[in-house]
């Protein structure tokens, strides 16, 4: 009689295969929330990284045309300082586009020679980024010929 109390005993010691997994069913319960929830803000960490970093090229490449003036700003795309941030967008997933236009200044008065604005605009597009949803980010900012006076 003493030896099934001890045998009871050493039998109940151990988990039996039905608690095992039970316990492993809600431990994963609780883990998978948690994944998705890193997941998730994984991609939102890197889809804002993406938006600011073209933010940024597109940013600078506007600040470098106002910073050239109004006559070397229309040859921006061949400016040794251009080229280095247009390498740069690319080494890191972005194109960046440089795109000129003279406007002309209506209505002139009777006798004036025309006169132009000229229109500067930057496209940054991803080009090798992993989210498909990175909108091309346009930037535009006007010049005008410092030789005339608009009044």
């Amino acid at each position: 009689m003493i030896e099934a109390v001890v045998r009871r005993g050493r039998r109940r010691s151990a988990f039996s295969l039905i608690e095992v997994l039970v316990v492993v069913m809600l431990i994963s319960a609780g883990i998978l929330p948690i994944y998705s929830l890193i997941k998730s803000g994984q991609k939102r960490i890197v889809r804002a990284d993406t938006r600011v970093m073209a933010t940024l090229f597109g940013a600078s490449a506007l600040e470098l045309a106002r910073t050239l003036g109004y006559d070397r700003a229309q040859k921006l795309d061949q400016d040794k300082d251009f080229q280095e941030l247009k390498a740069n967008a690319q080494k890191n997933g972005f194109n960046l586009e440089f795109i000129p236009n003279l406007q002309p200044l209506l209505p002139l008065p009777q006798g004036a020679k025309p006169m132009f604005l000229l229109r500067v605009q930057i496209v940054v597009s991803p080009i090798s980024r992993t989210f498909s949803d990175t909108p091309t980010l346009r930037f535009v900012t006007i010049l005008t010929d410092p030789r005339y006076n608009f009044y």
